[in-house]
C-alpha cells in the first residue's frame, strides 16, 4: 500500500476505517466484563460473563475459577506529583474539619425563629398542664360578659 504522501495515495475513507477499527479494538480491550461473544469461542468459561441464554441454575463447583485481573502498572508517581497529592490531601482534611466545626457552631446558635417556636411550645405545654391563663384584675367575667 502506498504511503500517505505518495502519488498514488490511498483514499481518506480507507484511512478513517483503519483508524476507527484500531480505536474500536482498544475500546473493546478496556471493557472490564468480557462476554462470550467478545472473546474467542475457545476462551475459558471462568474468564467471561455468561450469555443471556445460558442456564441460571446453580451448578456444582467444577474447579474452574476466573483468572485474577491485575491492576499493576509500570507507571510511577513523580516526586512533584506525589507532593502535590499530599498537599491537596492536607487541604481537603483541613476543609472537612472546618466544615464540622461550622456545623457545630450553627447548631449552637439559635435563630429568632427557633426562639419563637420554643416560646410558643412552652406556652402550649403550660396551658395543657395548668389550664387557660386568667388575669384577675380585669373587668368582666371569664366568659367575656361585662358585669356592672
Amino acid at each position: 500500500m502506498a504511503g500517505r504522501n505518495a502519488i498514488n495515495k490511498p483514499k481518506i475513507k480507507m484511512l478513517a476505517q483503519s483508524h476507527a477499527k484500531s480505536l474500536g479494538r482498544k475500546r473493546a480491550a478496556r471493557n472490564s466484563i468480557q462476554t462470550r461473544s467478545s472473546t474467542s469461542r475457545y476462551a475459558s468459561r471462568g474468564t467471561t460473563a455468561p450469555r443471556p441464554t445460558d442456564s441460571k441454575a446453580i451448578a456444582l463447583f467444577t474447579g474452574e475459577t476466573p483468572n485474577p485481573i491485575s491492576k499493576m502498572t509500570t507507571n510511577t508517581l513523580s516526586n512533584k506529583r506525589a507532593k502535590k497529592i499530599a498537599r491537596n490531601q492536607k487541604y481537603f482534611t483541613k476543609k472537612q474539619e472546618e466544615d464540622i466545626i461550622m456545623d457545630v457552631n450553627n447548631e449552637l446558635k439559635q435563630t429568632k425563629l427557633d426562639q419563637v417556636k420554643k416560646t410558643l411550645w412552652d406556652l402550649i405545654d403550660r396551658t395543657e398542664k395548668n389550664g387557660p391563663l386568667v388575669v384577675p384584675d380585669s373587668e368582666g367575667t371569664t366568659l367575656g360578659v361585662q358585669s356592672f
